[in-house]
């Protein structure tokens, strides 16, 4: 099965709790300080603008929420968290994921994205979203208290939603049913696991979207010679 975008489902709240509570708990990327429990995480994931899940067939393996950065006046810009699991780390779907956020929060009506603490030592999410082409808007000296109670800067990101690039892939993550006919977004539903059948250990394939430009070979494998042209 094909890694599939959605909007999370009540069935997918536990293994969502799960992951993002790691990220919590460890202390050097979220603000956050308490863990979701079974009563929270159902009203946090719910009061989210969005909340979309990656997953194989039943199995999730990264999520994502949206929501308005701020109130009133500053409601047009949203802001975003990511998680993805320990064994989907790696493989390319936390870029994914931010491009994915950036296709629905333009969808949403937001006009931009920000990350308003990206903490100078999380190095993987300060490359990705570099390499995105997010603008580093400034750094925020010993803004973070991280889970050892150190002080680390932190940097606030920005994309704008307008006039910035669109991502290099707008999947639809939109409420309709992922099954209904006609859908070119829409995938086969799910083999349902029968009880006592082992949880697959499969990792998710995030595919390159890049094109690869294929080149003739003649019978011996080489690239044909070029003919020269004729001087006039």
């Amino acid at each position: 099965m094909a890694l599939e975008f959605r909007p999370y489902e009540p069935q997918d709240v536990p293994a969502m709790m799960r992951m993002w509570n790691v990220v919590v708990e460890a202390g050097d990327a979220f603000p956050q300080v308490e863990p979701l429990n079974e009563t929270t995480a159902d009203a946090f994931f719910a009061e989210q603008s969005q909340t979309v899940v990656a997953c194989v067939g039943d199995e999730v393996f990264g999520l994502y929420i949206l929501h308005p950065n701020n109130i009133g006046r500053c409601a047009h810009v949203a802001n975003a968290s990511y998680v993805v699991s320990k064994a989907s780390r790696g493989l390319g779907l936390g870029r994914a994921l931010v491009e994915d956020s950036i296709a629905q929060a333009r969808r949403l009506g937001f006009r931009g994205l920000q990350f308003n603490a990206v903490v100078e030592s999380n190095e993987v999410a300060m490359h990705l979203y570099d390499s995105l082409g997010f603008t580093r808007v400034g750094k925020i000296p010993r803004g973070f208290i991280n889970g050892a109670g150190q002080l680390e800067d932190m940097y606030v990101y920005y994309w704008d939603l307008i006039d910035g690039p669109a991502p290099a892939s707008e999947p639809d993550v939109s409420d309709k049913e992922p099954d209904k006919p006609g859908d070119e977004a829409a995938q086969p539903a799910p083999e349902k696991k029968q009880k006592g059948e082992k949880k697959s250990n499969k990792k998710p394939k995030v595919k390159d979207k890049k094109k690869k430009k294929s080149q003739k070979k003649d019978s011996a494998g080489k690239k044909p010679a070029k003919k020269s042209a004729k001087k006039k």
